[in-house]
């Protein structure tokens, strides 16, 4: 029975191996609160209905949104016949937010997930940051319960894993700009070490996707060093950013002192960075596994009337996976490398690359190393 059951599932896998996953910030807060202007230029009921269209359109399998408040039932107006969706916590002034004087805050975190309806969530969890900063000042993170949502989802040909949506802490530009923002930086930190304990915590056979608005840049706050690297220093997993794999050869931008800000409001990203990420962790133990095909920023046709704003506060983040039946043996492994380190790439033939290529690549460090890397 366990040889049929395996061919069974070998089969299903054959016939297709891929998905893909989508990130967006909706920007669903409402135009004002009681007179008070805090989101003039949202898409509000204008604009929305066309994000859902454009989601629907683009038909992903697995749709992780934020800042879903006052504009859920135009979310969902192009979408509800083809997906399914966890709980809506709530909006802000449209439903009358509930505020806590307790708390001083918003019960709601503006995070929902949608899921083709042949596509199983057995259960979905909702976490809030043991930290975030600023009531009426520092992007007001505070004032709503702002977290994350961990999903255990089940393809319809068994195929398990693990999928967490989520919101960090964000900065105005004002205090980017002239040094303000470290105690932003230092709620992200403590969201990106809530995040790594509580995935390492339930780590175990099952692949795991991250994604959301991290409000995270490489070059801003300690990623690799808080995140990537001590899930891998575990010996239990690997962890890519697919944006680093495939766009930059593996290799991830220095940490930098000093004002980091946007160098580019068109989606608010750095060198290409984008503040939304789509992160994947494959266990080493188990027999399924993730390998990262693609990575899109959907800037073509997700805009208003200039083509430069986006419909929403960023343009959307996708990233296509293939699912692998089978161990790690023959799947890349992808590469933790900082481009601090390099001082030059070659390839097998002796040519300079400014990032690594696929296959074997000798990497000269700054510190007189040569490393033999595959890619």
């Amino acid at each position: 029975m366990a040889i049929v059951l395996l061919f069974n599932l070998a089969a299903s896998f054959a016939q297709d191996k891929t998905f893909n996953v989508a990130t967006v910030n909706v920007d669903g807060l409402p135009a004002s609160i009681l007179f008070i202007n805090i989101n003039k230029e949202g898409p509000g009921s204008t604009y929305t209905p066309y994000i859902s269209q454009y989601l629907a359109l683009n038909d992903f399998d697995f749709i992780g949104v934020q800042e879903n408040f006052d504009f859920n039932t135009e979310l969902h107006s192009a979408l509800d016949d083809y997906y399914d969706a966890d709980e809506w916590s709530g909006g802000i002034y449209a439903s009358g937010g509930n505020f806590s004087i307790f708390s001083m805050k918003f019960p709601c975190d503006g995070l929902n997930a949608f899921w083709k309806k042949e596509i199983k969530v057995a259960s979905t969890t909702r976490i809030p940051w043991w930290i975030n900063n600023g009531k009426l000042d520092h992007a007001s993170d505070n004032l709503v319960t702002k977290g994350f949502r961990r999903h255990e989802v089940e393809f319809s040909d068994g195929f398990k894993m693990r999928i967490y949506n989520m919101h960090m802490d964000a900065s105005t530009e004002y205090d980017e700009e002239y040094g303000y923002d470290q105690d932003d930086r230092d709620a992200r930190r403590s969201q990106w070490i809530q995040l790594r304990e509580d995935i390492v915590k339930r780590l175990d056979d099952r692949p795991v996707i991250i994604m959301g608005d991290l409000n995270s840049y490489y070059e801003r706050d300690s990623i690799k060093a808080l995140f990537i690297n001590k899930i891998i220093e575990t010996g239990r997993a690997t962890v890519s950013d697919v944006w680093i794999e495939l766009e930059r050869g593996g290799i991830y931008p220095t940490l930098k002192e000093g004002p980091i800000m946007a160098d580019n409001t068109r989606g608010w990203t750095r060198n290409g960075e984008a503040l939304d990420k789509i992160i994947y962790i494959n266990p080493l133990e188990g027999e399924m596994h993730l390998r990262a095909l693609s990575i899109e920023v959907h800037d073509k046709n997700y805009h208003r009337e200039d083509p430069d704003e986006p419909l929403g506060d960023h343009f959307p983040l996708s990233a296509r996976f293939e699912r692998v039946l089978g161990d790690l043996n023959g799947l890349t492994v992808p590469v933790i490398h900082d481009e601090s380190d390099t001082e030059a790439i070659y390839d097998i033939q002796g040519n300079r690359h400014t990032h690594l290529q696929r296959g074997l690549n000798i990497i000269r460090t700054k510190d007189g190393r040569t490393l033999k890397v595959m890619q």
